[in-house]
């Protein structure tokens, strides 16, 4: 009798144990959005019980989030540089920071008045199309080192939440992952069409961003111009590096 409730014991033990280690499934609110509207933010970062730990890699360069209280970097490297910095409030996502040389930290574009470039309603409805956000206003600096820049526009631009899809992106990601898609269309006419280039981000809610794709439109077609799929996720961490504020 004592060795079959030693034997038990042991067994349920050891099922907490292992029980205790399972990842949650679940992903992770930020703010509390009206019924049929997505979280953006939760959907554009990784949750925090892996991004302490994990990354994001696959075809191209590995992607790290970190999180801030009114901004996240999507960091691109090992090294801390180069970045994605985008801001966010209670209503919008924001395209603030990326890189201008991708090996020199010092270099960046950034828009001009830091929140002139809406990405996203923070809460947004998908569809095909959902949410959209028409941008006037699309100036940006570059900037060679910490001091110097130079002024530029992107004409119009016109952003729009798309989907769900149900994708299966390959790697150790979940198959038929549900996924929503913000389209970043920019040099866009005055009627906010004609776009010459379009942005996609595929998001999904607990790991991100898990594919990103440039396209230009070449005679009146959107050809394909680069593509990243972060599809593996690994063990490892970095500091972002920004070094000019």
């Amino acid at each position: 009798m004592k060795l079959r409730t030693y034997l038990l014991t042991s067994a349920v033990l050891m099922w907490l144990g292992l029980f205790q280690n399972v990842t949650p499934a679940h992903a992770e609110s930020t703010i509390s959005c009206p019924s049929g509207q997505y979280d953006m933010l939760d959907w554009m970062t990784m949750d925090s019980d892996l991004r302490g730990s994990k990354y994001m890699a696959g075809t191209a360069n590995p992607l790290y989030t970190d999180m801030w209280s009114t901004k996240f970097y999507w960091t691109k490297s090992g090294t801390g540089y180069p970045w994605d910095i985008q801001l966010y409030d209670n209503n919008n996502i924001y395209l603030w920071i990326t890189e201008y040389a991708w090996s020199n930290p010092s270099s960046y574009k950034k828009s001009t008045y830091d929140t002139n470039m809406p990405l996203t309603h923070r809460c947004a409805t998908a569809g095909f199309p959902g949410s959209t956000i028409k941008v006037a206003n699309t100036a940006y600096q570059i900037y060679t080192d910490c001091n110097h820049h130079t002024d530029h526009t992107l004409k119009t631009a016109n952003n729009q939440v798309w989907g769900p899809y149900y994708l299966s992106l390959g790697g150790n990601l979940p198959n038929n992952m549900k996924t929503l898609v913000v389209s970043y269309r920019y040099n866009c006419d005055s009627n906010y069409g004609n776009c010459g280039d379009k942005e996609e981000y595929y998001l999904s809610q607990r790991y991100g961003l898990v594919q990103w794709i440039h396209y230009a439109l070449i005679k009146g077609v959107y050809q394909q111009q680069q593509k990243s799929v972060f599809n593996q996720i690994k063990s490892g961490t970095t500091t972002p590096d920004f070094k000019c504020f």
